[in-house]
């Protein structure tokens, strides 16, 4: 199996198993220096960090913080439905409740792709998924290294929401609850190809109706009773319908889902769709050309290159650097990024030493930080990692330590109530426990720092660091 070539052609170690991948947008890209420069103050961005036409705001997945690397995220199209239609369709992300997100509940699946001969049929197998409420087949559609990302994570969190109590330990989340798509059509004679791997399928036609129902959702009832002791409102007005054809009519633009090459099958690619539209909205096109991959000869090199890169406000060695497989679409689009982003001024800080450590993660490896040591504006600082401590040495040669204990008793002593302070203890612990860190892969034999797979890492570890009755008390103390 082949990977669309960025910069050159892509040969992944096994060409009968899904790739691995570093860490996601995705998902996502590099805060500034390495995303896009704002383009009009308060205006925000969509997660993966292209820009907006002024006016617009970020379409940000519910229920997640926005961070240095996102993860997948939903466009900012030219219409509020169209985005929503777009999230649909291509992300499937149901329903959020309670801030908690229902598209990674979803159990493991060792199913292989299952891709389409041509870009229409993979559009269309992607919509006969949603249609079937198959969330475990959806990922099947999708390419490899967008899969394997999702699936893996979508396990990892049903794990984590089922052991917290906050989902029935029998709950069945491989179907979609509250989601009906009939009737979609997509227009043959109006599709954009792109090059050899990429097309941009265009939807015409078709209904969606969305049902918000939170006791559609796999939550367990102790759970909801304690979180809504009122009990949960009645799904009146909960349910949305919507006429893409007249959707169509109005924005006078079909919803666009680009479809990927992968070998010889194409694929329906939320990360691609997504670089679409921003680029869209920018009033750009697809680049000719695009940022070949290059990675470093192992993990730890990897995120040194990366730090460096990102100091030095080197936006193309930030593309190289992350996974041609998870992350082709910003390959493929970097040169319109870096267009866009023009020259950027280095940071002047500059990594003296850093010293990592690295865990085995599921899909990657994690490397954590020990030490780093900087040089800014003349001046150096480091700051260590010493079991569930850091340890800050100023210029000056003082050094400060803050422990986890510090930080639960500046939290214990804060207005919140004491179930929401005891669950931000348990993360503030398990957080300075396990360390901070970036998730890599390897990939052909290089090793890539992986946004997406980073983002949702710390999202895990955050949910590892909770406990029963945690989640209840968080959303608790925001009432």
């Amino acid at each position: 199996m082949t990977y669309p070539p960025s910069g050159g052609q892509w040969q992944p170690n096994d060409p009968n198993q899904p790739p691995q991948q570093p860490g996601q947008p995705s998902g996502g890209f590099p805060a500034q220096p390495g995303g896009y420069p704002q383009q009009d103050p308060g205006q925000g961005y969509p997660q993966q960090g292209y820009p907006q036409d002024p006016g617009q705001q970020a379409y940000q997945q519910p229920g997640y913080p926005q961070q240095d690397y996102g993860p997948p995220g939903y466009p900012p199209p030219p219409k509020k439905k169209t985005g929503l239609i777009v999230g649909v369709l291509v992300a499937v992300v149901a329903l959020v409740a309670g801030g908690l997100v229902y598209f990674l509940a979803i159990r493991q699946s060792d199913t292989v792709a299952e891709g389409a001969p041509t870009p229409t049929a993979a559009a269309e197998n992607l919509v006969n998924k949603i249609n079937a409420g198959d969330v475990a087949g959806l990922f099947t559609v999708l390419p490899p290294a967008e899969a394997a990302l999702l699936r893996d994570t979508n396990t990892q969190m049903t794990d984590e929401l089922k052991r917290l109590g906050v989902y029935k330990a029998d709950a069945d989340p491989n179907k979609i609850g509250g989601l009906k798509a009939t009737g979609l059509k997509f227009d043959e004679a109006k599709k954009q190809v792109v090059n050899d791997h990429l097309e941009i399928n265009m939807l015409t036609e078709g209904q969606i109706e969305i049902n918000s129902d939170m006791r559609d959702l796999p939550f367990n009832d102790k759970f909801l009773d304690e979180v809504f002791p009122n009990g949960v409102d009645a799904p009146a007005g909960q349910t949305q319908k919507i006429d893409i054809g007249k959707l169509v009519q109005r924005s006078k633009q079909p919803i666009r889902i680009a479809t990927v090459k992968v070998g010889d099958q194409w694929h329906p690619s939320l990360f691609y769709t997504i670089a679409d539209y921003a680029l869209l909205d920018g009033k750009k096109k697809w680049p000719a050309t695009s940022v070949p991959a290059n990675g470093a000869g192992s993990p730890e090199e990897a995120v040194k290159q990366f730090v460096d890169a990102a100091l030095e406000a080197r936006i193309e060695r930030l593309i190289e650097l992350v996974p041609p497989d998870e992350m082709g679409a910003l390959h493929d689009a970097g040169p319109a990024l870096i267009s866009a982003i023009g020259d950027l001024e280095p940071t002047g800080a500059k990594v003296d030493k850093l010293e990592t450590e690295t865990k085995e993660t599921t899909g990657g490896t994690k490397v954590v930080l020990k030490s780093i040591t900087l040089t800014v504006e003349g001046e150096q600082g480091t700051i260590s990692r010493i079991g569930d401590c850091y340890e800050v040495k100023d210029p000056q040669g003082q050094t400060t330590k803050f422990c986890a204990a510090d930080m639960a008793k500046e939290i214990g002593s804060s207005k919140m109530p004491k179930a929401a302070v005891t669950a931000i203890t348990h993360i503030t612990e398990s957080v300075f426990k396990e360390g901070v860190g970036v998730v890599t892969t390897k990939v052909d034999g290089k090793w890539y720092v992986s946004p997406g797979r980073s983002f949702f890492e710390v999202f895990l570890q955050i949910m590892r660091g909770l406990q029963p009755g945690d989640i209840e008390g968080l959303l608790k103390g925001m009432k």
